[in-house]
């Protein structure tokens, strides 16, 4: 295509460029001690690797899928790629996530890159760590995962990558789990996988399910970075419960691009959810859908206008494209594909729930899937493609110069501040202001105890409202309901057919068959599985209900923020907006809410063995009540525990990044005033050093 050939204008500017940033650091480069290029030697790298993966021949268009896990991304990519069959496993846990690229491929194969020996090295040393960050903490983890699985890690890492082609999708189900799945023998290796399928729908398109940034392996977090960089089209999928909530927009920031992405949708994913809880308040499943719609809908418009309000920056204009959501069940549109005796028990329970009014058919279940939305929101991308391409090939150089220009300002504003500090003030005045500077952070700092102890408490009143509430369905779910049942028998008896007016009929008679109804009471067995099954079920979402309302990301940084504003002068010379700002965001993004699977396949097959069918005796009643007691008791001991046990492990890490913030916003000032303290000796000729470097640096940054 036209657009993937480099112009001789394109080479010019790219070069012009180029050379811009290299002059940057011609002029810095004897000043290297006292400048810091790092972010500018970023900036030359990212640039090149934008602009390389741009006009390579076989470029295709990238399209990122992002959203929290349980947001039903390996439903949305199975149904629409896959027609419904599981083929990407799904709720894999974000330690273990691993980036995920589908391709187009006449041989289908997957294709597996697993860590390196020095990134596994890397790994055990964070978990040998008594720190207990989050990345040591998850280090652990995956370590764990690795042993419980009895496999030398070694034999991969040296292995690198790997290549397996399959002949059916079934096949590819088995393969794929076992190294991207939750419980896959070697996802603890997996650095990314790259499925190759034989979808023409696919040709000259990349999709790719991200798996998010908190990571305690730098190369697999840089993979994401740097896929996000050079994606074209982003699909944010947010579920339809906790629609679009704090940590949904803290992810959508974080994984953004500030510049580059040119379309984004929104998509409300597990629409079936939404309606499930509002159907039973309204006349009928047609108001609740529209009434669900509206809702969401106006939570959507209202919160990237708060958003604006509070965040401006580039990222904004894209976020435009968000206030129209499209909504859609993977679940729904798979069931309107196949007839209702081939639904499976999670099937059936949707079907039950939406056809709570009795008005349910195949074309609503259709609608509420709303998939084919999402094919001809494709279709147009593919077909745009060269527009959306060629629109992104113009803003490389000017986002890349604007960025530089910040750069640039920032160098003006350090040495500008040090030439102030050395002309006006003695060593003592600068040591004192040292001090000062280390009071204000020390006040930040009681002050951020204050936030996060705040928040603790909210955890543990949220932990104690959870265990309590579990408690409450401990009782309702030990509870069975015996339901009536009606039995028919059959019996006969004997009716005499004689005539007394003839006389050969005498004794003769006949055997009558008669039925009756008999009335009983019974327990069933199977409402004891879906009591286990649902308690379970409800036990999980009470934990993560208590991250999701406790951890508001938006208003922990609102706090941080402010906490710094209120201890510095905005006009004050160390007030770093951007750096206070980048330190914020970092802190915050690390923050990974735990996702709790309680598996209780075997407790349940264990249950089915000793009971089944109808219980009608007392005895067999009373076994059955007790048995389902007992279970629901171990089952609620058993997840209060890894309840308590992951708040615990939670705490912990929050501390850590808390620690860890303060840190690093002491240490800025205490490097900068080391500087200007070092420099003081001989201060009249750093002075005129600086006022040098600055003004190379203004003739640069006027151009």
């Amino acid at each position: 295509m036209e657009i993937f050939n480099k112009s001789r204008d394109d080479e010019r500017e790219f070069q012009v460029f180029l050379e811009k940033i290299d002059s940057v650091v011609n002029v810095i480069q004897p000043y290297i001690e006292d400048i810091d290029v790092t972010d500018l030697e970023s900036l030359r790298k990212n640039f090149i690797l934008k602009t390389d993966d741009f006009f390579r021949e076989d470029r295709k268009l990238n399209i990122g899928i992002i959203g929290r896990v349980k947001a039903g991304k390996s439903s949305f990519l199975n149904t629409f790629l896959f027609s419904g069959k599981d083929i990407l496993p799904k709720a894999v846990t974000p330690k273990t996530a691993a980036l995920t690229r589908i391709e187009y491929s006449s041989v289908n194969s997957i294709e597996v890159e697993y860590y390196t020996d020095d990134e596994w090295s890397y790994l055990k040393e964070k978990a040998a760590s008594d720190k207990t960050t989050s990345e040591n903490v998850v280090a652990r983890e995956i370590l764990e995962m690795i042993e419980e699985r009895d496999i030398n890690p070694y034999e991969y890492t040296k292995k690198g990558s790997e290549s397996i082609e399959f002949e059916s999708y079934d096949l590819l189900m088995n393969e794929l789990n076992q190294y991207v799945g939750e419980n896959g023998k070697y996802t603890p290796l997996v650095k990314s996988v790259t499925l190759f399928v034989n979808i023409e729908e696919l040709k000259e398109i990349s999709i790719v399910d991200t798996p998010g940034l908190s990571d305690p392996i730098t190369s697999r977090t840089n993979k994401t970075k740097k896929f996000m960089e050079v994606c074209d089209v982003v699909f944010f999928l947010s579920k339809a419960t906790g629609f679009l909530d704090n940590n949904d927009i803290e992810l959508l920031m974080s994984q953004l691009p500030n510049k580059g992405t040119k379309k984004l949708v929104l998509v409300c994913s597990r629409f079936d959810d939404g309606l499930r809880d509002m159907i039973w308040s309204r006349e009928s499943l047609k108001e609740a859908m529209e009434d669900a719609k509206d809702k969401l809908l106006k939570h959507a418009v209202r919160t990237f206008d708060t958003y604006r309000k509070n965040n401006y920056n580039t990222k904004y204009a894209i976020l435009e494209q968000c206030k129209n959501p499209v909504f859609i069940s993977s679940a729904a549109y798979n069931m309107s594909q196949k007839d209702k005796s081939e639904y499976n028990e999670h099937e059936m329970k949707i079907y039950n729930d939406l056809n709570a009014h009795g008005d349910l058919t195949n074309e609503t279940l259709a609608e509420i899937g709303n998939i084919n939305a999402i094919r001809e929101i494709f279709e147009e991308v593919i077909n745009k493609k060269d527009i959306l391409l060629a629109a992104k090939a113009s803003t490389f150089v000017p986002v890349a110069r604007d960025e530089l220009k910040t750069l640039l300002y920032h160098y003006e504003k350090v040495l500008n501040n040090r030439i102030n500090r050395l002309k006006n003030y003695d060593r003592e005045e600068i040591i004192a202001q040292k001090k000062n500077v280390g009071s204000k952070i020390n006040k930040i700092n009681a002050s951020i105890e204050e936030i996060f102890g705040e928040l603790y408490m909210k955890i543990e009143k949220q932990k104690a409202n959870a265990l309590r509430e579990m408690r409450a369905n401990n009782r309702s779910y030990s509870h069975l309901t015996e339901k009536e049942g009606i039995e028919t028998h059959f019996d006969s008896c004997k009716k005499e057919t004689s005539k007394w007016y003839l006389p050969w009929t005498w004794g003769q008679t006949t055997r009558e068959v008669y039925t009756y109804d008999e009335r009983y009471y019974y327990l069933d067995a199977s409402d004891a599985l879906d009591n286990i099954r649902d308690f379970s079920a409800d036990a999980s979402d009470s934990i993560e209900n208590v991250f999701s309302k406790v951890i508001d990301v938006l208003l922990l940084k609102r706090q941080l923020y402010t906490t710094i504003i209120e201890n510095f002068d905005t006009t004050d010379e160390h007030y770093e907006p951007a750096h206070f700002k980048l330190l914020v965001e970092q802190t915050l993004n690390a923050i990974e809410l735990p996702v709790i699977n309680i598996d209780v396949t075997e407790v349940i097959d264990n249950f089915a063995e000793h009971f089944s069918g109808e219980m009608r005796k007392t005895e067999d009643k009373a076994s059955l009540k007790n048995a389902l007691s007992q279970v629901i008791g171990e089952l609620y001991d058993e997840i209060s525990s890894r309840f308590t046990l992951e708040v615990n492990i939670f705490k912990e890490k929050i501390e850590g990044m808390k620690n860890k913030f303060a840190d690093r916003l002491l240490k800025n000032f205490n490097d900068e005033f080391s500087i200007i303290i070092e420099k003081y000796t001989d201060k009249e000729n750093e002075i005129e050093v600086y006022k040098e470097l600055l003004e190379k640096i203004r003739i640069i940054n006027s151009f």
